[in-house]
Parts: C-alpha cells; sequence; structure tokens
C-alpha cells in the first residue's frame, strides 16, 4: 500500500531474519507496538501480548524435543486460536533459530 500523506509513517525494526523468516515490529499510531513473524507466505500479526506467548512457547517446545532431533521426516504443529502451522523438521528448525535471535 502506498503512503498518499494521509497517512502517518509507522516506524518499523526488523528484529530477526533468516533464510526464510523474518520478525518485524511496528510502532502504531495508537502507541501500541506489534509484532510480525513472516513465515514464508503467511505473516501472523500479534499483539504485544500474544507476541510473548508465542515466543514463549516456541522456545517451550524446542526444549521439550529439541532443536536438532535427529534427521527424521516428523512434523511439528503449533496450534492457534484461528487455526495451525505445520513445519517438516528443516522449517521447525528455522522457526526455532528465528526465535532464538529475539528478545522478549
Amino acid at each position: 500500500m502506498t503512503n498518499n500523506g494521509d497517512m502517518p509513517e509507522i516506524p518499523v525494526e526488523t528484529l530477526a531474519e533468516t533464510e526464510n523468516y523474518a520478525i518485524w515490529s511496528a510502532l502504531e499510531p495508537d502507541g501500541e507496538t506489534t509484532y510480525h513473524v513472516e513465515l514464508g507466505v503467511v505473516t501472523l500479526h500479534l499483539f504485544t501480548e500474544e507476541w510473548g506467548e508465542f515466543v514463549g512457547m516456541i522456545r517451550e517446545m524446542a526444549t521439550e524435543i529439541g532443536a536438532e532431533v535427529g534427521s527424521t521426516d516428523e512434523g511439528f504443529e503449533i496450534e492457534l486460536d484461528w487455526g495451525a502451522l505445520f513445519f517438516v523438521r528443516d522449517e521447525w528448525n528455522e522457526l526455532v533459530q528465528l526465535i532464538g535471535q529475539v528478545r522478549v
């Protein structure tokens, strides 16, 4: 979307990047910070409290199952209120790497 001068510029900051994924934050006009997790063709848009919960969930899962357990083709599913995300092993490892780069 192009800013035609009627919309205020929204400051954004890249928080983490991997080869295929990125996380960035935006300071919205109402003063709230939102977080955006770009996972290929899917982007999660999270408010601050959702962001902390998401990062905690991924870190907990990574600790429980390990970020590099074997070389199987097993998948990982993350259930959210609106749907689920499914990751094959390489995608999961990349997500864990991405989340490892951010502070909460």
